[in-house]
């Protein structure tokens, strides 16, 4: 049984699914209001009913709908990156990783879900507000054990060293790339996205100066595709260009 507090995605097509707690208020939809205390006698996997009888399901929400569905305070890095980010980063239960640029959360309750429960994120955010947000949304997200959120602007060096990722979200990644290889241990990977082709190279050179080695930079596109009978095709709209992604490793 769910039971106060926990999480949920209340589902009924593409366009009406919500992400929500359990607690004692009423939620509007325009398929009628539902009351999410009434979730507490249900299980994941069913049903409930709108007061005008329209049905929605209760669905356990995934990495992507929580992240997609975070309050932003500032653009987010879409899921299609962040799972490459993931992967390319060598994150494991146990890492210990510093994120620079806290933006609205979604990277750090990413990075959070991946290294629990013996690892621990460093995410450095500069603007207050943002920062209260984003711990707001790692909160609502159950992962706040994980996470430290550290109001400070970072110049010349992290807080930490022995780090396993650093992954850098920011308008001048190249910035903080001396901090970077100060905080990593020998193979550690350095990651960081850059929505212009000047920021890449700059980015890029400057890894390549600083001994990095390992440089990789890649573009993420993804494509839906809408199946019906007999009319299958790609939607017309896509998610294109939304960064170029940059992975390096230190050496030593």
């Amino acid at each position: 049984m769910l039971k106060e507090g926990d999480l949920i995605l209340l589902y009924k097509d593409p366009q009406r699914n919500y992400l929500l707690k359990v607690e004692n208020k009423k939620f509007h939809t325009d398929k009628g209001f539902i009351d999410l205390s009434s979730l507490k006698n249900k299980d994941i996997g069913q049903n409930i009913e709108t007061n005008l009888g329209e049905k929605f399901y209760i669905l356990t929400p995934s990495l992507w709908d929580i992240i997609m569905k975070i309050e932003r305070k500032t653009q987010i890095i879409y899921p299609k990156d962040i799972g490459i980010i993931l992967l390319k980063s060598n994150l494991f239960p146990g890492a210990r990783v510093i994120e620079c640029g806290s933006g609205s959360g979604g990277i750090a309750l990413a990075l959070a879900n991946f290294i629990r429960p013996g690892g621990k994120v460093f995410s450095y955010e500069r603007n207050k507000e943002f920062l209260e947000n984003a711990r707001k949304n790692v909160k609502k997200a159950q992962l706040e054990d994980y996470v430290e959120f550290k109001l400070k602007e970072v110049k010349e060096r992290f807080d930490e060293e022995d780090i396993d990722s650093v992954i850098i979200d920011i308008g001048s990644p190249w910035e903080l790339i001396p901090a970077s290889l100060q905080a990593l241990k020998p193979g550690g990977r350095f990651a960081t996205i850059c929505p212009t082709f000047e920021q890449l190279t700059q980015t890029v050179f400057s890894l390549e100066k600083a001994g990095f080695t390992q440089i990789e930079t890649l573009e993420v596109l993804t494509r839906r595709i809408l199946v019906r009978r007999g009319k299958t095709r790609p939607e017309q709209r896509i998610p294109s260009h939304t960064g170029f992604l940059v992975f390096a490793s230190k050496v030593i």
